[in-house]
This record gives structure tokens, C-alpha cells and sequence, in this order.
């Protein structure tokens, strides 16, 4: 069972409901069943989909903050903080195997996730880079990451960079050499292809309308529908 922050009206847990089927669709759950049920969200699908039935209720914040300041992360100088997009925001990227954590300290959210059109989940061949997110935003946003951009690229290392924050973390933070004018950008971030299908997924679907919580997520064993993996209460 997915619920509401607080109680909603029927309307709005439709509206919220068609976001996640079009979000299952995005995911590959074809055969998923969400709906609205007791001032919650009910959804199941066949086989082990636990863990992309739990994606469909995220909310995915991303936001394109200008750095003003990058050091090496420590657990002491990098807590958990969060910001509305138009404060300043300390965060730092995640550590992988090759590349240690950093430490940003951001400006206000010049671009926001929900001025993105289109997102699209891709392996990298040429570069052998991975997985990628190519997003395109709307012409509103792609006007905004131009004048980001702009004004970046006159800057030196580190304030010419934008920090890809999502949730809170940063995902990458490149250096900008110029005006990127075309509403275009690609996201790299460590993904797996999961994680990048699921981005891209959240991100073309849309913000929820209201903040949503799972209560419960069960494993059904149901002899009509077979093995279904199911959120419900």
C-alpha cells in the first residue's frame, strides 16, 4: 500500500494513479495493476518486481545547482542536509571504486527535474562509459540551462561546473567550456542499467502530486496470477 503524506482527496489519488501506471509502463511492469483503494494506492505485478513496484511512489528530485566550492569529503564535513531549490545546499557525490566522495557547496537550483520533457536510458558503447541518462528539457528549462551555462562557462575551476544533484546527492558535476543552448544534456552517475531505466522512468512521468510512503510490500503467491510481487496492506 502506497500513502499520502496526508489525506487526500479521490481526485487527486487518481491523478496519482495514472502517474504510476504510466511509470510502470516506463519500467517494464506491462501487466501492472494500480489503484486507488481504502485513501491509499494498491499496486502488484507479476514476478519479482518489489523493488521497481516501490519506485513507482518516489518522488526523484533533481535539480542543476551551480557549484561555488568542491573539497574532499569526510563523514564529519559531508551530513545529510537538504534545501528548498532556491537556498544555497552543501552535498557531497557518491563514492565508487575509482572516484573518491566530494564535497560541493551549490547555489540555488538554476534548473529543476520538472522542466524536463524527455529522458532516455542508454549504454554507452563508444566510450565505454555505461550507463547514461540523455534528458531534453522544455523550452522553458532549456532556456534557463543555456543562461546556467552561459554563465558558468566564463567562470574557473570549480565555479564553472554544474553539480546533477538527484535527491540530495550529487550525481556528477562537469565542467562546463560552453553555452550548451540546445536543451540537451546526459546524465553519467555510476548507473546500472536498472537504475538508469528507473531515472529516466521517474523523470519523464513526472513529480506525484503528493509525497507518497510504502507501508508495506509483500511477495503474494496467487495460483490464478501466478507469482505476483506486490505493495499492499
Amino acid at each position: 500500500m502506497f500513502t499520502p503524506a496526508t489525506p487526500q482527496k479521490q481526485a487527486v489519488l487518481e491523478t496519482t494513479a495514472d502517474l504510476m501506471r504510466h511509470r510502470a509502463d516506463l519500467l517494464g511492469l506491462k501487466k501492472a495493476h494500480v489503484a486507488v483503494f481504502g485513501g491509499g494506492i494498491t499496486a502488484t505485478a507479476p514476478g519479482k518486481a518489489e523493488k521497481k513496484l516501490t519506485a513507482l511512489g518516489e518522488q526523484a528530485r533533481l535539480e542543476f545547482r551551480p557549484v561555488r566550492g568542491e573539497s574532499a569529503a569526510t563523514a564529519d564535513r559531508c551530513p545529510a542536509t537538504t534545501a528548498p531549490p532556491t537556498q544555497p545546499l552543501t552535498a557531497c557525490s557518491t563514492s565508487t571504486t575509482n572516484t573518491p566522495a566530494n564535497r560541493y557547496d551549490l547555489g540555488p537550483a538554476a534548473v529543476r527535474g520538472t522542466e524536463v520533457s524527455a529522458a532516455r536510458a542508454h549504454f554507452d558503447k563508444q566510450s565505454a562509459s555505461g550507463w547514461l541518462v540523455d534528458l531534453t528539457f522544455t523550452s522553458r528549462g532549456a532556456k534557463r540551462f543555456a543562461d546556467l551555462t552561459t554563465d558558468l562557462s566564463r567562470r574557473q575551476v570549480p565555479a564553472n561546473e554544474v553539480a546533477i544533484v538527484l535527491d540530495g546527492s550529487v550525481l556528477s558535476a562537469p565542467a562546463v567550456q560552453a553555452t550548451i543552448p540546445d536543451g540537451k544534456v546526459q546524465i553519467s552517475g555510476s548507473f546500472t542499467r536498472s537504475s538508469a531505466r528507473e531515472l529516466a522512468a521517474l523523470l519523464t512521468a513526472g513529480a506525484l502530486p503528493v509525497a507518497m510512503t510504502v507501508s508495506s510490500v509483500t511477495d503474494v503467491d496467487d495460483s490464478a496470477a501466478g507469482r505476483d510481487a506486490a505493495a499492499e496492506g
